[in-house]
């Protein structure tokens, strides 16, 4: 400073200043150039460097900070590919007791529950396993132990949907780069965890507190179970999509005790049924079950039917399978096909799956790559040893096993027809429809209903019905759907009610006493001189035609019209004859219905409950196996020994109409349409007013 200012030595105070602020810049600047010299050496030490991402990805933990443990972990991952090329044995273990500890920590901060990890974890495991993949196999290396994806399904841990997904993600990655020793330890592993940490509970066995596990966790155990099971019956479907048969074979050779156990492979033929039976069922309710889960190799476009066909073929590879294997428990446990479903839908599901099961069996027979895959050599020398060492000669082939079983369910299906009870719901569901069905239809006939007057004389509209319904239409899980039943039941009564309500009237006044185009409708109802007092009942015709065209006619409810104050009633009728009538009266002469209860012996021998009180109408749902009293002619007959199989449906519903007894005056109008050519029809100008004197035509 002296020599290049020599007039700051002049001993002046803000000379002594300025020398001082620019040695403590200098030694400023020396710290940073140091600070930076030892950054740049630390990143030139991988050893270091891990370190300090490794602290900062602690510090974001410790303070729950995810958007920085996100960021030092992906840079912890990108320094990974670094760390595992080392020649250093240390740091290759370092990557992995970093992946350790985080499985472990979670696992601790989860327990008991489904382990899931971060997004973050599972793409970083994806990279670094990508990266391993990619590079050559060395004879001994950490990396050999598949520990990477092994834990993922940490000893008692419970395995996650996500998880499964990443696993099968990086198994096919393991695949494609044909490290096949990879897939095999860790199915290994996989096998150690389902046997000694999956193991079924039941009521029975106590938990580690001495307590009887409950109904949910014995059903969260199965569930899991199951979950684990079909990811790795999936994996072997895709090593034989893959003909990855070397592979394959080593697996399902694999075990660990004596005598022999295959806790991952299906290894008696109840198992491999009752699997094969929930693979097709699961595809069969959600088409889209399995490809979304289990995307295999070189498939395209809609896989799930390729899918569930990889995973059938080694189901039924299985079975060819289970006449090599030692059998520890004498045939019976091997054969056995196992316990049928108490219900027709599951019977029924299974009886056809098992057809699909048998083309299987069939179709790789002479697969001679496949079955050396189980070293299977011919069913008459697998068959024979087997013999001679239990001392059997009857052994039957898995396809014959298959048919036996399929003949049971069929036994089991007849029984359960007849025995099962009927759904109270189904029944009561039925009932209430067909109620309501009634009960909407007869709205319309308000203004007749309720006795107005004293007549014995009557007709008859009885709409009773007894149909009989297989028991499967009223029973929870039927083999085959049924529909409609009470629509049917009550279309029958209804049609019949028409046709016998329209002939009453028919027979009632059979005169007709005008027959009218359509289009003079109105125009004779004005010349009949009606005012409120009257009363119109239509038969088959159609008013809502005529609203818009006619000035004064409205419509005031379904089925209910009106014209300038007279009353009109529009009532359905599909018989020919005695539609597209129309009868006019006073409004106090129309006639009115009323409703016959059945007797008392009636209604106990037809077990008949009622249903609606204001129109009569009483039902019962009863199995004929249950009251054989029911049972008469021409059902009997027609279904024989089966009858039992049936239920007899039985609506009581008989109506009556009155019509007044003494004569009183009615018109008679015949409705024809021009574009049907209906023959001749008369002049509206020969219409008389409807005038209820002496000399007016009366009923």
């Amino acid at each position: 400073m002296a020599v290049l200012f020599p007039f700051l030595m002049d001993g002046s105070g803000h000379a002594r200043i300025i020398i001082g602020t620019q040695c403590v810049g200098a030694i400023i600047l020396v710290s940073c150039a140091l600070f930076l010299f030892s950054k740049i050496i630390t990143y030139y030490n991988i050893t270091d460097l891990q370190r300090e991402i490794l602290d900062n990805y602690n510090s974001a933990v410790s303070k729950k900070d995810k958007e920085k443990e996100e960021k030092y972990f992906t840079q912890w991952v990108d320094l990974s590919g670094k760390l595992l090329k080392s020649v250093d044995n240390e740091l290759v273990q370092s990557v992995y007791r970093v992946l350790s500890n985080y499985v472990v920590r979670k696992h601790m901060e989860n327990k008991g529950k489904a382990l899931v990890f971060d997004q973050y974890y599972y793409e970083g495991v994806s990279r670094i396993n990508e990266y391993l993949s990619k590079g050559k196999s060395k004879p001994i290396s950490v990396n050999n132990g598949n520990s990477i994806l092994t834990s993922l399904i940490l000893m008692d841990s419970v395995v996650s949907e996500t998880t499964y997904r990443y696993l099968w993600r990086n198994l096919r990655t393991q695949m494609f780069y044909n490290k096949d020793e990879w897939i095999m330890e860790y199915w290994k592993m996989a096998s150690q965890k389902i046997g000694l940490f999956m193991k079924p509970i039941h009521q029975y066995i106590y938990d580690e507190d001495g307590k009887p596990y409950t109904q949910e966790q014995i059903e969260d155990n199965q569930k899991q179970r199951e979950n684990f099971m079909e990811f790795h019956i999936m994996l072997c479907s895709m090593l034989i999509q893959e003909k990855k048969h070397r592979l394959l074979e080593l697996m399902l050779s694999f075990t660990q005790s004596e005598p022999p156990s295959y806790p991952l492979v299906p290894s008696n033929l109840s198992d491999i049924i009752d699997t094969f039976n929930k693979i097709n069922h699961n595809s069969f309710v959600d088409p889209f079950y399995y490809e979304s889960r289990y995307q295999m190799p070189n498939m395209h476009g809609i896989t799930e039917g390729k899918i569930v066909g990889a995973a059938n073929c080694y189901l039924a590879l299985l079975a060819y399978r289970i006449y090599v294997i030692r059998w520890n428990y004498g045939y019976e446990s091997v054969l056995n096909t196992g316990a049928l479903p108490d219900n027709l839908s599951e019977l029924n599901t299974l009886k056809e799956n098992l057809d699909v099961f048998k083309r299987w069996l069939e179709r790789i027979k002479d697969n001679k790559n496949l079955l050396n895959v189980v070293r299977f050599t011919s069913f008459d020398k697998e068959i024979e040893e087997k013999a001679l060492i239990y001392d059997k000669v009857n052994l039957l082939r898995p396809d014959q096993l298959a048919s036996c079983m399929q003949k049971e369910i069929l036994d089991k299906m007849e029984l359960l027809r007849t025995t099962l009870p009927l759904s109270e719901e189904k029944i009561d569901s039925e009932e209430h429809e067909l109620t309501g069905n009634i009960i909407r239809a007869m709205e319309p006939y308000g203004d007749l209903l309720g006795r107005r007057f004293s007549q014995d004389k009557c007709y008859n509209l009885n709409s009773s019905v007894t149909m009989p319904f297989p028991n499967t239409a009223f029973l929870n899980n039927p083999d085959v759907g049924h529909a409609g039943i009470a629509g049917c039941m009550s279309s029958y009564m209804l049609h019949n009610f028409h046709h016998m309500f329209a002939s009453s009237f028919f027979v009632e006044h059979n005169i007709t006493d005008y027959r009218l185009s359509s289009e003079d409708l109105f125009q004779a109802i004005d010349k009949l001189n009606l005012n409120e007092e009257h009363y119109i009942i239509a038969l088959g015709l159609y008013f809502d035609y005529y609203i818009g065209l006619i000035k004064d006619i409205k419509k005031e409810t379904d089925h209910k019209y009106s014209y300038k104050g007279i009353k009109i009633l529009s009532l359905d009728c599909n018989t020919e004859v005695f539609s597209q009538m129309v009868y006019v009266m006073r409004f106090e002469d129309r006639p009115f219905l009323d409703f016959h209860e059945p007797t008392a012996e009636e209604q106990k021998k037809l077990c008949l409950e009622k249903m609606n009180d204001l129109y009569g109408l009483w039902l019962s749902l009863e199995k004929i196996s249950e009251h054989p009293e029911l049972l008469e002619e021409p059902i009997k007959t027609k279904f024989g020994d089966k009858a039992n199989q049936y239920s007899l449906f039985t609506a009581i519903w008989s109506p009556k109409l009155f019509f007044k007894p003494d004569k009183y005056p009615i018109i008679s109008i015949k409705i024809k349409y021009r574009l049907t050519d209906e023959g001749e029809y008369d002049n509206v100008d020969k219409v008389n007013p409807f005038i209820p004197t002496k000399e007016t035509p009366i009923n």
